[in-house]
């Protein structure tokens, strides 16, 4: 109620004929919207004709919540902001197109106006009387073209896909694309683990120790999640078991769990400078949360990346680009959550000795260092525990090096496909 009261408001002016550039400017501000985006340049130009050029200063209201709708606004300079108040609280829209047009879309029958449009700086914008317009709208020719366009808005809108997480498909990826794709990856992987290494036990190693057995067990293992995730897509339909549900959730696992002990190999070659034992032995030291490691790992690089891409905003187009962010994405989520699993399987791979508690205990205690000096006791001990598991020692390493993985593998296969 008080900005209504104290906003300044628009008084309507008469209709006014636009000529020259400014109806060049007026008919390319009606092309960027969607009411108008398949109309002709002629069209446009019988459309433009009738609106009116204005200036205005910031803090006006163009528009205002609840009230009727005589004009739609293109702003050709400037900006300004949609505002709607529900239940006394002023909230601020999200549009794709409101930063540039306002009321386009309760001209028609001059509906009351959804939010209040306000310039937050000086602006210059073309004003569409609701009488010209439906006076266009007279030419059928033109009518058409319009509902055509907003048609081809709805159409984009509704091709939003919305997939739920367990019940995501792969898509076609030959193995020769997989497989280069995991030889380049194992590079980026097997520096960013040496350095994560380093900063749990503070001794350094090669950044590419072993890489003639790394770079072939990459290869088998990431080929693994890739063609297990495809083989049971093809052979199994959930949907026809008596427990859907469960049996999506065992098929998303599955791949991490039978893929382990090949993950339990090439960690086993980073680890030769603390661990002595035989390849045979050695590779068996932290299976068990290297396990649960490999069951998150697996879901972030088949599910989650594609639950994430398929929820990019619709303006990002490029399928590239799309796959990339949508891999960040779980990216993020996979490494955070995977994080403690990692490092208590890396512990027990250096120090075969130990016991998992005691492993837990000494890593949790380097943490204390974060907690107040003011805090004693057990609840130091509490706190350090849940520093420990909320946000661990080189969480972002770790986060770095699954975001980056799950870049290169998906962006490399999705790329080469195309060739295979």
């Amino acid at each position: 109620i008080f900005f209504r009261l104290f906003t300044p408001r628009i008084e309507v002016k008469m209709p006014y004929s636009l000529h020259g550039d400014d109806l060049v400017e007026g008919s390319r501000l009606l092309k960027k919207s969607p009411l108008f985006r398949n109309c002709t340049d002629s069209q446009l130009e019988k459309i433009a004709s009738g609106m009116e050029k204005r200036h205005y200063p910031a803090g006006i209201d163009l528009l205002s919540q609840g009230q009727e709708s005589v004009e739609a606004f293109f702003v050709a300079s400037g900006s300004i902001i949609r505002l709607r108040e529900m239940d006394g609280v002023q909230h601020q829209m999200d549009s794709r197109h409101g930063r540039f047009a306002c009321g386009s879309l309760h001209l028609q029958r001059k509906e009351p106006a959804f939010a209040t449009a306000r310039t937050t700086t000086d602006v210059e914008v073309y004003a569409l009387p609701a009488d010209h317009f439906n006076g266009c709208l007279t030419d059928s020719n033109l009518a058409q073209s319009v509902v055509i366009g907003l048609t081809q808005e709805l159409k984009s809108v509704t091709r939003s896909m919305r997939t739920p997480l367990l019940e995501q498909k792969s898509a076609r990826a030959p193995i020769p694309a997989i497989s280069i794709a995991a030889a380049i990856e194992s590079f980026y992987r097997s520096a960013l683990n040496a350095y994560i290494n380093w900063s749990l036990t503070g001794k350094s190693n090669h950044l590419f120790p072993n890489m003639h057995i790394q770079v072939p067990t990459r290869v088998v293992y990431i080929n693994g999640f890739k063609l297990l995730r495809m083989s049971f897509d093809e052979r199994i339909d959930p949907a026809k078991t008596s427990n859907p549900a469960l049996t999506r959730l065992g098929l998303a696992f599955a791949p991490g769990i039978l893929m382990t002990p090949v993950s339990s190999l090439l960690e086993a070659t980073n680890a030769g400078h603390m661990n002595k034992e035989p390849m045979y032995t050695r590779w068996l030291r932290g299976l068990v949360p290297r396990c649960a490691r490999e069951v998150i790992f697996g879901v972030g690089l088949n599910q989650l990346s594609d639950y994430c891409e398929e929820r990019m905003p619709p303006l990002i187009e490029n399928k590239a680009l799309r796959t990339a962010l949508g891999s960040m994405t779980a990216g993020v989520l996979s490494g955070y959550f995977s994080h403690v699993p990692h490092n208590l399987s890396t512990l027990k791979l250096l120090n075969p000795a130990q016991s998992y508690l005691e492993l837990f205990r000494s890593y949790a205690a380097r943490h204390t260092i974060y907690v107040p000096s003011s805090i004693k006791g057990t609840s130091r001990d509490v706190l350090a525990t849940t520093i420990a598991c909320v946000f661990p020692q080189a969480v972002l390493i770790r986060t770095m090096q699954i975001v980056g993985s799950f870049v290169i593998l998906n962006g490399t296969i999705n790329g080469l496909k195309g060739f295979f």
